[in-house]
């Protein structure tokens, strides 16, 4: 596979960062954290949203992982483990590579339908 830089604007559809920023995501996430989950405490930066899924990708810092795929509940209150499930990411080739059949790419929405 093709080097990827870490630059989440690079990746392909259905991935996306919306116009509007992300920071309602971020919020979000804080709201649903657990104690003990991986991103608990742990600064966070939504930086991409998947389309297809709602997933959502963070930048993730001083953690062995840059970067985290998490799929956030929406209840905008503490959650219990497993939950937001989330999953640690190398690199975002590694989100190209292992997340390639999640079930989103078969189709992405247009471009007109992203706010």
């Amino acid at each position: 596979m093709q080097h990827m830089p870490d630059d989440p604007t690079l990746l392909p559809a259905p991935w996306w960062v919306p116009d509007g920023g992300m920071h309602d995501f971020e919020l979000e996430l804080h709201r649903e954290l657990p104690h003990g989950h991986p991103l608990h405490g742990v600064k966070a930066t939504a930086v991409a949203r998947c389309e297809g899924c709602d997933d959502v990708l963070f930048s993730v810092a001083n953690q062995p992982f840059p970067w985290a795929v998490v799929h956030l509940t929406w209840t905008g209150r503490e959650e219990r483990a497993p939950w937001p499930m989330t999953t640690p990411l190398a690199s975002l080739a590694e989100l190209l590579t292992e997340w390639a059949d999640h079930g989103c790419n078969d189709g992405a929405a247009s471009s007109e339908s992203r706010s």
